[in-house]
C-alpha cells in the first residue's frame, strides 16, 4: 500500500490531500469532492492542471498492508 500526501496550490487557496493507492481518501473541506467521489491520482493531476493549479508531492510511504 502506498500513502501519499500532496498539497494542491491554487491562486486563491492551499490545501492538502491524502491518497492511498492512487485514491483521495481525505481532502481538505475545499477540495472535499475529490474524496466523496474518490478520485485517481491522475484525475486529480488532470482537473488541477485544467485549473491552473500546481499539485505537489510533499511525502509518500510505503506501507505494509495490513
Amino acid at each position: 500500500m502506498i500513502e501519499t500526501l500532496a498539497c494542491i496550490d491554487a491562486p486563491h487557496f492551499c490545501c492538502g490531500i491524502v491518497l492511498w493507492d492512487d485514491k483521495v481518501i481525505e481532502a481538505a473541506p475545499i477540495v472535499g469532492y475529490m474524496k466523496k467521489q474518490k478520485w485517481t491520482r491522475d484525475r486529480v493531476r488532470t482537473y488541477c492542471a485544467e485549473k491552473g493549479w500546481k499539485v505537489s508531492v510533499v511525502n509518500e510511504t510505503h506501507r505494509a498492508k495490513t
